[in-house]
């Protein structure tokens, strides 16, 4: 395999110079990703990654995961939390939060939650407990001992579709769930839980041209959007459009 590799990297290596402005560099590059930020932020890469170099193609295993120190048929893999994977390399990419959303038919349907307290009677949308190894995903949910999960997923983009059908209360990124625009932000400045995205590869792996192509356009895309992933700090409430404010409303605010 390292004999393979270093033959493919000489001869991507010997297109490029030929052919000039990144023509040469082509091949399949495999990416394990979170569904929501590989949707958005893998998506925007391989966009730019379209015009520059058209010959790279990707395939993305959608996961949330620890960092394994096997990467075994994955390029590059992006994780939550710091991973500590001493013989792979690995770059902070962002920070995100995590927040408590409802949707306004779920807000309408109960009766004014007016404390965190009264917020925990509410059932919980999040990742299957028993599937779940990321401690940055794990440690909210001490926060909300009493919250039962009525669905549990593995997917964020479900969670978010999830709350939206009024299921019950979502655990989601807030940035995924500000995007939807039709969710009620819950106690933002008692719920708000800090995770972080990484990008870990072997060594190896980053000296292939398709690889190192798609690492910096990923990390570019990222940190295009580093304010959206970190906006929603707390510091407010996503809003359904037309919601009118009135007691529901102002005690959620609060």
């Amino acid at each position: 395999m390292s004999a393979a590799e270093g033959i493919e990297t000489a001869l991507d290596s010997l297109a490029l110079e030929s052919g000039g402005a990144g023509g040469g560099v082509k091949g399949l590059v495999r990416v394990l990703a979170p569904d929501g930020l590989g949707g958005i932020a893998v998506g925007e890469a391989m966009r730019r990654l379209s015009e520059t170099h058209p010959g790279v193609r990707l395939e993305m295993i959608n996961a949330a995961r620890r960092p394994s120190a096997n990467l075994v048929g994955i390029d590059v893999a992006v994780v939550v939390g710091r991973p500590e994977v001493s013989r792979n390399e690995s770059f902070h990419l962002a920070d995100y939060f995590l927040g408590l959303y409802a949707s306004a038919a779920y807000v309408e349907r109960h009766p004014a939650i007016e404390s965190p307290a009264q917020l925990q009677e509410h059932p919980l949308l999040y990742f299957i407990e028993s599937m779940q190894d990321v401690p940055e995903l794990i440690d909210p949910v001490r926060h909300l001992p009493r919250m039962h999960q009525s669905i549990g997923a593995t997917s964020s983009m479900v969670h978010v579709e999830l709350t939206r059908s009024g299921a019950g209360i979502g655990l989601l990124p807030c940035y995924l769930a500000d995007r939807a625009g039709d969710l009620v932000r819950l106690f933002p400045e008692e719920f708000a839980f800090r995770a972080s995205y990484w990008a870990v590869s072997r060594p190896d792996l980053l000296k292939r041209p398709a690889v190192k192509a798609v690492m910096d356009a990923l990390r570019a895309a990222v940190e295009d959007m580093k304010d959206q992933l970190a906006a929603s700090a707390g510091t407010g409430r996503a809003r359904p459009r037309g919601e009118r404010r009135g007691p529901r409303a102002n005690a959620l605010a609060r």
